[in-house]
């Protein structure tokens, strides 16, 4: 990114003096050099800083150093006085001039380092406002795309390359096409226009083109991200379309019951379901709807970086059934959801038909997550207390649960109290006080006392290691 001269003589810290104007207008970049022949070590369009050392008891070899120095591509030099040389020796004026080669007077109070670290904090400051002006074109563009408008999103690369842009179609036809004001008065004052086409990926069947001209070379990042948005817009409608034409199948099935329920779902979907007709059911209970919404986005990023979609509904306000491909296994299911695992009960089934997968199936898996502490899974081939679904278990457990948190339930909806939910955390966290006033969101000392009312209304002890287990199998079995 060049700098001009006259920025660096408005520096008033740096304190230049300029004895011969250059040819150019700015410079790439500032070196420093006390070599009689630094011919390899001289950038292009450089200014070079010298106090001229090397001379000190040859000056009359100073007007072939610069001449050297212009031959390997410098565009100015900043002689240093007051070490070497008291003033610039005629020789190095005389030849700066009829080379054409700036020069300027470096103060001996002035260190070279002082210069090159202006000049790079500088070329710095405007890289970062290159870049943050390119990221500002880019969203730009994307917020001109976002209604699906080719026009307006051409209307608006337009003004912002100061170019013509047209996006061709099949036979070069234009399918929308906008010119800045800027391009307009180039062509008229007959300047040199560049020209550019990028060709879309929309597809073999769909040949189009993204051309754009201008007077100036515009942003290839820029240019790179318009012609990927005008892509996505050409290929939107056709994918809508199909889209759009598999929910109108699903829906007429579903309306006039035709098929089985493996072929209900769309094809175009990525269905859950292999071609035997089986299918994975997974549930997800948690304390926290935060906790619960952050598993079902970790399952659908994850289902997104294997270009598969998400299949998931709610059961409740705490908890989900997912359906995934028979082929993930509850291993593959843990993975997909990371680190959210740790703040969620899972409980994932064997593959089974997709015709059989009914709401007892769904009951019996969330029963499943009723006797996981957080963070705990129940995967297919665990024995983990299955006994919990026999069906005199069952009942039994219905029994209790209806006996002890009856009592519960018409105290909070009596004093709008919240006992119910209070012994079922404080179940699902081992009778750990900590840990149950953080899930709750409450003082350690306000859970310790809503225990206290709580066995003292139910007549039971939960210091007791049977009574424990037992109330924990009622209040957080769902059967």
């Amino acid at each position: 990114m060049d700098l001009t001269f006259t920025w660096l003589t408005h520096k008033p810290e740096l304190a230049l003096r300029q004895v011969v104007a250059p040819s150019t207008s700015g410079f790439a970049l500032a070196q420093t050099n006390e070599l009689e022949d630094a011919t390899e070590f001289i950038q292009p369009d450089s200014l070079v800083l010298t106090v001229g050392i090397a001379f000190k008891d040859n000056q009359s070899d100073l007007g072939r150093y610069i001449d050297h120095l212009a031959d390997a591509g410098a565009v100015a030099i900043g002689f240093g006085t007051g070490l070497t040389f008291t003033t610039i020796p005629e020789q190095v004026v005389t030849t700066a001039r009829r080379r054409g080669i700036g020069l300027f007077e470096v103060p001996r109070h002035i260190p070279f380092i002082s210069i090159l670290t202006a000049i790079h904090q500088e070329q710095r400051r405007r890289a970062q406002l290159e870049q943050q002006r390119l990221i500002d074109d880019q969203e730009r563009l994307t917020r001109a795309a976002i209604p699906g408008s080719l026009d307006m999103l051409v209307s608006t690369a337009a003004e912002l390359l100061d170019a013509s842009v047209r996006i061709n179609g099949p036979g070069a036809a234009p399918v929308a096409a906008a010119e800045s004001a800027g391009y307009t008065r180039a062509v008229d004052e007959g300047a040199r226009l560049r020209s550019s086409t990028h060709r879309l990926v929309s597809g073999p069947k769909r040949p189009y083109s993204l051309e754009v001209a201008s007077a100036q070379r515009p942003p290839a990042a820029l240019l790179r991200h318009c012609a990927g948005l005008a892509d996505m817009l050409l290929a939107r409608p056709a994918e809508l379309r199909a889209a759009r034409n598999e929910l109108n199948a699903f829906a007429l099935s579903a309306r006039f019951g035709l098929g089985d329920g493996s072929t209900l779902l769309p094809r175009g979907f990525d269905t859950p379901i292999d071609d035997s007709g089986l299918t994975r059911p997974a549930v997800i209970t948690a304390d926290r709807t935060r906790a619960l919404e952050q598993a079902r986005n970790a399952l659908d990023t994850a289902a997104d970086a294997q270009g598969h979609f998400l299949y998931a509904a709610p059961l409740d306000r705490l908890s989900m059934v997912v359906l995934v491909h028979p082929d993930q296994d509850g291993a593959d299911f843990l993975a997909a959801l990371g680190a959210t695992a740790q703040r969620v009960r899972v409980a994932v089934s064997r593959p089974l038909p997709a015709a059989d997968l009914d709401a007892a199936h769904i009951r019996a898996l969330k029963s499943r997550c009723g006797v996981l502490a957080l963070g705990d899974s129940s995967l297919p081939g665990s024995s983990r207390a299955s006994w919990l679904t026999e069906p005199a278990v069952a009942e039994a457990l219905r029994a209790q649960r209806k006996e002890l948190l009856g009592v519960l339930e018409t105290e909070d909806a009596e004093r709008h109290t919240d006992y119910a939910r209070t012994l079922t955390v404080f179940l699902q966290h081992g009778g750990q006080l900590a840990q149950t006033a953080e899930a709750l969101g409450i003082h350690r000392h306000t859970a310790r006392s809503r225990i206290a009312r709580i066995q003292e209304l139910c007549g039971i002890d939960l210091a007791d290691p049977a009574t424990f287990a037992e109330a924990f199998f009622a209040a957080t079995s769902e059967v």
